[in-house]
């Protein structure tokens, strides 16, 4: 399978072969990627990149319009609209497939239209058999919760199709059956809104906060509090990289919260070609109509596929989430929240009355002090 990569930050939507193309725009990135992939060329603009024969070109295109944290002015956006360009680079290329990734917000934007609105685009440069799906990190043994979209459109239904197999089955250790949570994962910079406190997983790394600072959600075992290291970060999307590679330490945690996460990205792409081998998928009653962007609808289902235009929804397994987040975290750092930031996320919770588990009260309480 020749394939090449768009968007591609540092990697995460690759076979367990890398593709013979990136490109990416961002400098610092690009250079980490080349580090790691010294024989592959970089480009750096899809919009001026005439590609290679291909036969797959895959993407996570820019989500910023399109995220309930960003603006949300949808494919018009500057960033969003880049799905067209890279659509033009699968003609050019002569590629069968595109692998596209999101986030979930696109399903309901816009009351659906949003999503109507992309497969349109899919349908109209002929990936006429579009194929859709929620996955979360924690379903891949990466103690992360992190829902995205994953999207297949091709011209052969059985390729798209692959996105309905079941999925990997975690061993024990990454659900922590026998052994007692011993880690927590939690947002200080929230308060006046939920925290996102939960025993054995951090929520969603996110690329920054709105002060254009790094924003790692914190953690939370025995008597420390304290954020994400960078390579921690890395590590809770799939990656095994030096953090001495990026330009500065709040350029690998954008790079970590702009990823794919690599587990889901290399199961996705290395499925391409087991088209034709899985059992028919768990059709559910068509719902003919949806299509067309005047008919967008906000109930888009989490997995479904249209072909030529006739929406159907499919159901999907689920498998357990991973819980095994202390086994990610480096129990010898020193590193504490500071007393300005435990003061800061206490006084939003005061203010907004929103719950928190008493030991870790406490503990912000010393570090405030």
């Amino acid at each position: 399978m020749r394939y090449l990569s768009c968007f591609s930050g540092i990697g995460g939507l690759e076979a367990s072969k890398p593709p013979i193309l990136f490109c990416e725009s961002d400098a610092g990135v690009a250079s980490v990627l080349k580090s790691l992939h010294p024989e592959i060329d970089i480009w750096p603009d899809v919009q001026t990149l005439i590609p290679p024969v291909v036969d797959v070109v895959a993407g996570g295109w820019p989500c910023q319009d399109l995220s309930i944290a960003g603006q949300q002015v949808g494919l018009k956006g500057l960033r969003s609209n880049l799905l067209i360009d890279m659509l033009r680079v699968a003609n050019k290329g002569n590629a069968h497939t595109v692998v596209a990734e999101n986030v979930p917000n696109l399903l309901r934007m816009r009351n659906g239209q949003e999503f109507a609105a992309s497969l349109e685009a899919f349908n109209d440069h002929g990936f006429r058999s579009i194929s859709w799906r929620i996955l979360n990190t924690r379903q891949f043994g990466l103690p992360q919760n992190r829902s995205r979209l994953l999207l297949i459109a091709s011209k052969e239904v059985e390729i798209s199709m692959t996105l309905f197999r079941d999925l990997p089955i975690l061993s024990t250790n990454s659900m922590n059956l026998e052994t007692p949570i011993e880690a927590a994962g939690f947002y200080w910079t929230a308060g006046t809104h939920s925290i996102n406190y939960n025993r054995g997983y951090v929520p969603t790394i996110k690329i920054g906060s709105s002060l254009g600072i790094a924003s790692p959600p914190a953690v939370h075992y025995g008597n420390v509090v304290r954020t994400l290291s960078p390579s921690e970060a890395l590590a809770l999307q799939g990656f095994d990289i030096n953090e001495q590679l990026f330009p500065s330490v709040s350029s690998a945690y954008k790079a970590a919260g702009n990823a794919v996460a690599r587990p889901i990205g290399r199961w996705v792409m290395d499925g391409l070609t087991q088209a034709g081998t899985m059992n028919s998928p768990n059709w559910l009653p068509a719902q003919d109509g949806l299509f067309p962007i005047e008919f967008g609808t906000s109930d888009y289902p989490r997995a479904g596929i249209t072909i030529d235009g006739n929406v159907t929804p499919i159901k999907v397994s689920q498998t357990a989430g991973a819980t095994n987040l202390i086994e990610f975290l480096d129990t010898t750092a020193q590193e504490r929240l500071s007393a300005r930031a435990s003061k800061g996320l206490l006084e939003r919770l005061k203010r907004s009355g929103q719950p928190c588990p008493s030991d870790l009260r406490e503990l912000l309480e010393e570090l405030a002090a």
